[in-house]
């Protein structure tokens, strides 16, 4: 007798729930922060946010951290006293100006150039522009490496208060050594 009552209570509980009115949920999204450092995985993460800008209508803003620590040594720090060499910005700039013609003009699209710690310069970008979205690119070291090594992305997941979308692969037209296949199937 028990086992009959549990079913009915169960089978009650079902249509009571199939027959909840049903709660619209809008996810909104206005602004989306795509990092981005050259590579095809980030590359690969450029399209992924077009793509979702296109269907939510938000704003992308596409940055690049310029990391002085990866680029210039340390006594070549010291000795410039702070300063930061024009031809890192202006390589950035003109990077992201040509992946600007990427992201097709239907979607709205800045750009930034930051100067500091790639994983401390996209939390502070998202913070600052209210960002609703990172849509950013990983290479999946694995475990040892990016504890050792570190990994932008996790800092980033650590560090920030908005949802992270992090876009695994590179694109059908890069090869394995992060080049961009100018002649893909024109054989």
């Amino acid at each position: 007798m028990a086992e009959n009552v549990t079913e009915k209570n169960a089978e009650e509980l079902i249509e009571e729930i199939q027959n909840r009115p049903k709660q619209e949920r809008n996810i909104e999204c206005k602004r989306i922060l795509v990092p981005t450092d050259g590579s095809g995985q980030a590359f690969k993460a450029v399209n992924q946010a077009i793509e979702m800008a296109r269907a939510t209508g938000a704003e992308m803003t596409v940055m690049m951290a310029v990391d002085l620590n990866r680029n210039i040594s340390a006594f070549e720090q010291v000795s410039m006293s702070g300063y930061i060499p024009a031809e890192l910005k202006v390589a950035a700039f003109q990077f992201l100006a040509d992946l600007m013609h990427v992201i097709p003009p239907e979607v709205n699209a800045h750009t930034r150039v930051e100067i500091g710690d790639p994983g401390e310069c996209i939390a502070d970008v998202a913070e600052e522009e209210e960002s609703d979205l990172i849509v950013m690119g990983c290479r999946g070291f694995g475990t040892i490496r990016s504890l050792l090594v570190g990994s932008v992305s996790n800092y980033v997941m650590k560090h920030v208060n908005c949802p992270v979308l992090l876009v695994k692969g590179m694109p059908d037209d890069w090869d394995e050594e992060d080049n961009f296949i100018v002649n893909k199937g024109k054989e």
